[in-house]
């Protein structure tokens, strides 16, 4: 391959692996999450609540709040004291309030009510949302956050549920099968160029897949992290590219740097293995399955683009031309 393609190729790959792997979400200062133990159930004496909806996102142990026109709505915080104040001028805290400078919703240098949101809608993180611990499935206990509806005192209130870990095995053994697949190709000396761009292909597509599956689900503000999708199919549309248009050695080489960004990137989503409640718009086990693939498949690509075979009619050229 041509040093300036090869140079190229590694400062793609390394950009798009800085670009792609989880970071800091927004000022709370954590990571994206992929997976958590526990799941998080609001009353249905909460979901009837009158011109309040109130969603729990499972990434952030966030609580989204947003109230229809013309409702009031004040939350309290664990001191009991005025949180959060939800009128027709949007949303406001308390910057006196101890739990609203502990969980960063407003900075300590402030003081009086600050106003947050033009709309009454707003995602704020809770420390009161962090479930107990437990080592039982199932309803591990519950959280009540004190409210006033219209003057009227109610809660936001539900449960703590752990989820069981899936179970182990299937996973390694999925593994191994796809890798004893591998190793039967690679048997015939003449598809050893083809599997290598399968392979990094298909670790492409799964890493395209499962970055943008967990994005849809993991966004801060509880929405959809337009950018972090956006800056995927960018990468990915670049990498597909550079795949149809060489040709040979170089497209083998490309697929496996392929192969390397997309088991870069999975690396980061392994605590699906763990954990009972994956933070993904796919199933949980369609979600470990992706990123199985796009780390198995992306392993093998790299490594086999690293094959003598993609440079022997390279070397036999030379040889012929030296001894002319």
């Amino acid at each position: 391959m041509k040093p300036a393609v090869l140079l190229s190729l590694a400062a793609i790959a390394s950009g798009a692996i800085a670009l792609l792997l989880p970071s800091q979400a927004d000022a709370h200062g954590r990571s994206a999450t992929v997976a958590l133990d526990y799941r998080l159930e609001l009353d249905a004496a909460t979901r009837s609540l009158p011109g309040i909806h109130v969603r729990v996102l499972d990434g952030d142990r966030d609580f989204q709040v947003k109230v229809d026109r013309g409702v009031r709505l004040l939350v309290r915080g664990s001191l009991g004291e005025p949180l959060l104040r939800f009128d027709s001028t949007g949303v406001w805290v308390n910057a006196s309030s101890p739990t609203a400078t502990g969980d960063k919703i407003v900075s300590s240098s402030r003081r009086g009510w600050v106003h947050l949101s033009r709309t009454p809608s707003i995602a704020w993180h809770d420390h009161r949302l962090s479930p107990p611990p437990a080592s039982k499935v199932g309803v591990a206990g519950r959280f009540s956050i004190p409210i006033e509806l219209n003057g009227h005192r109610a809660a936001i209130a539900g449960t703590f549920i752990r989820v069981a870990r899936p179970a182990a095995w299937p996973w390694p053994a999925g593994a191994a099968v796809l890798a004893a697949g591998i190793l039967v190709g690679l048997r015939r000396r003449s598809l050893r160029p083809a599997l290598t761009i399968g392979l990094g292909t298909a670790a492409g597509l799964a890493a395209l897949a499962e970055v943008t599956t967990f994005a849809v689900r993991d966004a801060p503000t509880g929405g959809i992290a337009w950018l972090q999708i956006g800056t995927a199919i960018v990468i990915g549309a670049i990498l597909g590219a550079l795949l149809v248009r060489l040709s040979g050695r170089s497209r083998a080489h490309a697929a496996g740097v392929v192969g390397a960004v997309a088991a870069a990137v999975s690396l980061s989503s392994l605590p699906v293995y763990w954990h009972g409640v994956v933070i993904s718009a796919l199933a949980p086990d369609l979600a470990r399955a992706v990123c199985e693939l796009a780390l198995v498949c992306g392993v093998a690509a790299a490594a086999l683009s690293f094959l003598p075979d993609f440079d022997e009619p390279a070397r036999g050229a030379r040889a012929l031309t030296v001894r002319r």
